[in-house]
């Protein structure tokens, strides 16, 4: 049965935060709350009416207010016309009425860092979650099941078997709402709660505790994975790039995590696999990245949908004696407009301090020797008119301080 006393040990850290429980009116988000609140936490309640099942989704409502009432806890309130939502979208109802509420509880734990969410998930439910991964040939941060905190987002009762809770709340005389929902077998959840999983118990009694040993070694497994491909996260992010010789070092299951630090999806690892060894400039594109193939490496680029480029512009009144390859001068007399720092574009041209006419910014790149991934994302600083700078590499003559020049202005990138 609960231990009340085991709880606010594990959990003495949340004393001082402000506890979100999601509670739908079911026994084990109202006896959740219940033991929260008698431990006197700071506890404030979300419960989503998803307007379903008419009366039902009213009186469970109407429930939840008046339990939040007699405990003197807080509570929020949001209607979804979920119906609607569906109508439209097409979707799978249980995946949409878990985005639904998942979005709600990052939207809340957005607002303050001191603020956490407490969902009721039991063992039971940590079984049913194993088998519908199994189902959808999940990999193994699936088969790893949901963690008792993930984030800021709490599972006090992960360690408990459903009847625990049903007894803890009989003996303290808790009240609750029944879904007659559950009891259908119309969703994949339901059809192994209702029908599939307790057939199989019937033969093999020590099933749940065996899914549960096999949950704990699949955390630790992913525990150690992640561990594993930090050092190589840390440098995707911070260079774009994974040499080859990094690359094979890597099992399959490695590489899959890293991608999914990536947000890639795991079906990706067989492209890459092929990749390998295709020709130098090959790439393939996934989930907001181009992966492609370098003289000795993979460059990883992601797609430039809301890049902001910062630019520092400042007044100076003489030149340095040292100078920076991410620092130009220039006349601000010879500026036409405002400064803009982009990504170069095919046809960019520039006018190269030591030459005569212009050159392309392709050429240039071309020559500079970088490699694929990184003249991709090289730079080009122009006015309204030209391009004053191809950053790092190239100076414009339109706009360089001479002896006669005034006005002066530094740009740093």
């Amino acid at each position: 049965m609960i231990n009340v006393s085991e709880i606010e040990s594990k959990w003495q850290f949340l004393k001082d935060k402000t506890l979100y429980i999601a509670c739908s009116g079911g026994v084990d988000s109202i006896t959740l709350l219940h033991v929260f609140a008698q431990l006197n936490y700071k506890v404030h309640v979300l419960h989503v009416n998803y307007q379903l099942r008419g009366s039902d989704s009213t009186a469970d409502e109407e429930f939840v207010c008046k339990t939040c009432e007699k405990l003197q806890v807080p509570i929020e309130i949001r209607r979804v016309d979920t119906p609607q939502i569906l109508r439209e979208s097409g979707g799978n109802l249980q995946d949409v009425a878990r985005k639904i509420r998942y979005d709600w509880f990052h939207e809340v734990l957005g607002e303050s860092e001191a603020a956490y969410v407490l969902l009721a998930h039991h063992a039971d439910d940590q079984v049913e979650t194993f088998f519908q991964h199994i189902a959808r040939k999940s990999g193994i941060i699936g088969m790893a099941g949901m963690l008792a905190q993930n984030g800021r987002i709490i599972r006090p009762f992960l360690h408990l078997e459903k009847s625990e809770i049903l007894r803890f709340a009989v003996n303290n005389r808790i009240f609750w709402r029944e879904d007659a929902s559950n009891l259908k077998s119309d969703y994949t959840r339901n059809k192994l709660r209702n029908l599939i999983l307790p057939g199989v118990e019937s033969h093999i009694p020590a099933l749940k505790a065996s899914v549960l040993l096999l949950v704990d070694a699949f955390q630790e497994t992913q525990r150690q994975l992640e561990h594993d491909v930090k050092p190589y996260v840390e440098l995707l992010q911070s260079t774009g790039m994974l040499t080859h010789v990094q690359y094979d070092s890597l099992s399959e299951f490695q590489l899959a995590e890293l991608l999914r630090t990536l947000s890639i999806r795991q079906s990706a690892v067989a492209s890459i696999r092929q990749l390998r060894n295709a020709q130098k400039g090959k790439k393939i594109s996934c989930d907001g990245y181009q992966i492609m193939q370098e003289k000795d490496a993979f460059g990883f680029i992601k797609s430039e949908t809301s890049i902001a480029y910062s630019l520092k512009i400042d007044s100076v009144e003489k030149l340095p004696t040292l100078f920076s390859k991410d620092i130009l001068y220039l006349d601000a007399d010879q500026i036409r407009g405002e400064l803009i720092l982009r990504k170069w574009k095919i046809g960019d041209r520039i006018s190269p301090v030591g030459m005569k006419g212009s050159k392309l910014i392709s050429d240039i790149l071309t020559e500079s020797k970088l490699k694929s991934s990184e003249r991709k994302h090289a730079l080009v600083l122009t006015d309204e008119e030209d391009v004053l700078w191809c950053v790092g590499m190239k100076i414009s003559r339109k706009c360089t301080v001479s002896a006669s020049s005034k006005k002066l202005v530094r740009v740093q990138v």
